[in-house]
C-alpha cells in the first residue's frame, strides 16, 4: 500500500490569502535553554494552509467543523481532473461540463489547475492572484448526489481578485438557503502536484475545534 500526503506542513511560511494574519510559532520552553521538556504556541487563522471550509462558514444555518461526523471526511470514490488555470482565472460550469461523466459517482473531486506549482517559488502571487471558481460551477456540482467534497490546489477557492464570485460560489456550495441541507465540503490549498492516477481512497482529516467554521486537515490518500 504507498500513501501521498496532499497536505502541507503549516508553518510561519505558509502563504496567506490576501491580507489574512500569518501563522506565528513562538518556542514557550526549551530544552537548549535549560527548561525540562520543549513546548510552542502556535497561533493561526483557520483558514490559513490546508484546511476544509465547513457549511458554517458561509451558511448561517450550516454544521460547524466539529459537529460533521469523521466518517464524512473518508472518500472512496476520489476522481481527478485537469483544468489549466492561471493568475486571476475562473473555473466555471463549462470547464467541469466535459468531465461529466468522471464527477458522476464520485464522492471526491480533486481540481488541478497547476496552479500550486508556485507556491513555494512565488508565494505572494499565490496567495493574491489565484484561480477560483464561479457560482455556476458551484450550481453544477451541486446537482451530483454522491459529491461530498471538493479539493484545490489553490490558496482558496474563491479568486482573491473576484471577491463577489468567490462569496457566491462559497455560499452555494456550503448550502446556504438550501431546505434539503445538502453542501459540498471545500478542502483548500492541496498539494496536488503528484501522481494521483491510481488513488483509490482519500482521508481529510480535520483538527477538531469546537464552536468554529472550518479547520486545518491532514490528507493523504492510499492506492
Amino acid at each position: 500500500m504507498t500513501r501521498l500526503l496532499l497536505s502541507y506542513p503549516l508553518g510561519v511560511d505558509t502563504p496567506v490569502y490576501k491580507d489574512n494574519p500569518p501563522v506565528v510559532i513562538e518556542q514557550q520552553s526549551s530544552i537548549a535553554q535549560g527548561d525540562p521538556y520543549n513546548q510552542f504556541i502556535v497561533s493561526s487563522l483557520n483558514h490559513n494552509g490546508t484546511h476544509i471550509d465547513a457549511p458554517w462558514h458561509f451558511n448561517p444555518q450550516g454544521k460547524k467543523i466539529s459537529e460533521i461526523p469523521i466518517d464524512d471526511f473518508i472518500f472512496n470514490y476520489p476522481v481527478i481532473i485537469d483544468i489549466p488555470k492561471s493568475d486571476d482565472e475562473l473555473i466555471t460550469k463549462a470547464d467541469l461540463e466535459p468531465y461529466e461523466h468522471l464527477i458522476a459517482g464520485a464522492d471526491l473531486l480533486l481540481i488541478r489547475t497547476g496552479f500550486g506549482r508556485i507556491r513555494s517559488s512565488d508565494p505572494e502571487r499565490y496567495a493574491n492572484h489565484n484561480p477560483g471558481l464561479t457560482a455556476s460551477a458551484a450550481q453544477y456540482l451541486m446537482i451530483f448526489d454522491s459529491l461530498r467534497a471538493i479539493g484545490i490546489d489553490m490558496i482558496s477557492a474563491g479568486a482573491a481578485n473576484h471577491p463577489e464570485e468567490a462569496v457566491a460560489f462559497h455560499q452555494m456550495i456550503l448550502g446556504k438557503g438550501r431546505v434539503d441541507g445538502k453542501y459540498i465540503l471545500v478542502i483548500e490549498d492541496l498539494n496536488l502536484n503528484l501522481n494521483l492516477t491510481h488513488i483509490t481512497k482519500v482521508y481529510a482529516i480535520p483538527l477538531y475545534i469546537a464552536g468554529v467554521d472550518s479547520s486545518f486537515a491532514t490528507v493523504f490518500t492510499e492506492d
